[in-house]
């Protein structure tokens, strides 16, 4: 009997790691969906997007070996769903079950929380990054909060710096965690853009923009795809004083 529960905790064990790869499939299909498709597809991504889910939906669902109930597979499932760009109860429902049933399962506190983010709930997104970080310290929930603190509605405007900064401090320390990580340059780029606009526009913290938004640019081609990024630093540039000699 001893033996034959390992066996099976094994077996699911291999099950979850295939379950994984599949998701992050997925993901990789919606992040580096213009490394494929050229910019003329731009309308058909939400559609191609959806149809990737639920193929990936219906191999999550038919996994054999794999204990439906637990906390793993909740947490995929939940992350399967939420992949679109618009808010899913089914997500919410089964990420919400996933941290009830292992409060130290990160990803799924993360995934919660961009669920919420989605929804509107901007003040629940926030408590579920931090508490992910309360968990683990991790660049994907610095990311979610540095970009959070700068979505909180506030009338104070020393509040509203003070979140700002503290945008800033968070973005650095993904980054710091991850140098090759081009997403968490692009935080602190668009951190640093927040900034400029709130502070002044000083042509310092603008360099400090355009300076991560290269980096991650360098650091990888799927925020080197990122029409956001361009965007972003176009802003940026389109304020810089012109100097003629």
């Amino acid at each position: 009997p001893a033996s034959e529960s390992v066996m099976a905790a094994a077996s699911e064990a291999d099950t979850i790691r295939r379950l994984e790869e599949l998701v992050a499939r997925l993901y990789r299909f919606r992040d580096a969906y213009f490394e494929t498709h050229g910019v003329e597809h731009a309308a058909r991504k939400p559609q191609d997007v959806a149809e990737e889910m639920e193929s990936t939906l219906k191999e999550l669902e038919g996994a054999e070996g794999c204990t439906k109930h637990k906390a793993p597979y909740l947490m995929l499932k939940g992350k399967v769903l939420n992949v679109r760009a618009d808010y899913s109860p089914q997500a919410e429902e089964a990420l919400s079950r996933a941290v009830k049933l292992d409060p130290g399962l990160v990803e799924a506190w993360n995934q919660l929380g961009e669920v919420y983010w989605k929804k509107g709930d901007i003040a629940t997104a926030r408590t579920c990054f931090s508490g992910a970080l309360n968990h683990c310290r991790n660049k994907v929930s610095l990311r979610h909060l540095s970009m959070v603190l700068r979505q909180l509605s506030c009338q104070d405007p020393e509040e509203r710096a003070r979140n700002v900064a503290n945008s800033i401090t968070h973005a650095k320390e993904a980054v710091q965690m991850d140098v090759q990580d081009g997403t968490s340059w692009y935080i602190l780029g668009n951190a640093y853009l927040s900034l400029f606009f709130s502070s002044g526009q000083s042509p310092r913290i603008s360099q400090q923009a355009l300076s991560a938004y290269a980096r991650a640019e360098k650091a990888d081609t799927t925020a080197a795809c990122n029409p956001d990024l361009h965007f972003n630093r176009a802003t940026v540039c389109g304020r810089q004083p012109v100097y003629i000699p």
